[in-house]
């Protein structure tokens, strides 16, 4: 702390307090809040951000993406873009996950999907089968790039968007092509790159 006050007065700072599955269930809300006040007494001027986690379910996916969006200059000008996106695509959801630990970085959700959704860990999941798909592709020596799915209910199109991203879209609206969805990718692509760079 006495390093970052001299060197880097403005740093955010977050603490993972990990391994809470080994803490009784009805103890480990006064846990945390216990533990993240005595973090919070020896951080000096800094306001330090907690978040409790384990392996062994979501909590530890979902502290690394909050992280993620935290620390990047861009996040109101993505999620504008992400927001401008949809609505070109009349699109209900677009996802963009970090295209090598499929951490979530941004996303945009339709009201429509708000209302008929209650999984918090679906961009989990979602991470999760895509990791299992990739490691299928290369034991078959095939590399993945894209996805198409087309149901009576939904489509969903995922592909590589940005260096540092893939894209994930949702759609309901079965007079939307996927084709049309693709090319608004392709115009909008550097668009994204360029405010996406201004996060490294």
């Amino acid at each position: 702390m006495k390093a970052l006050t001299e060197f880097s007065p403005n740093s955010k700072i977050f603490v993972l307090i990990h391994k809470m599955d080994l803490v009784m269930e009805e103890k480990r809300d006064e846990v945390f809040a216990k533990r993240k006040a005595q973090l919070e007494e020896k951080s000096a001027n800094f306001k330090i951000k907690c978040y409790p986690t384990s392996i062994w379910e979501a909590s530890l996916y979902k502290a690394w993406t909050q992280i993620v969006s935290e620390l990047s200059p861009s996040k109101e000008k993505i999620e504008k873009s992400l927001k401008n996106f949809a609505e070109a695509c009349q699109a209900d959801e677009v996802v963009l996950f970090e295209k090598n630990t499929f951490l979530l970085c941004f996303a945009y959700s339709t009201q429509k999907v708000e209302e008929k959704t209650n999984d918090e860990q679906r961009f989990e999941k979602i991470s999760h089968i895509i990791k299992k798909f990739k490691l299928s592709c290369m034991s078959s020596n095939s590399t993945f790039k894209s996805l198409a799915i087309e149901t009576n209910n939904f489509s969903a199109y995922m592909d590589e968007f940005t260096n540092a991203t893939y894209i994930l879209v949702i759609l309901s609206n079965k007079n939307v092509s996927l084709e049309f969805v693709k090319l608004n990718a392709a115009l909008c692509r550097q668009s994204f790159e360029d405010k996406l760079s201004e996060n490294e």
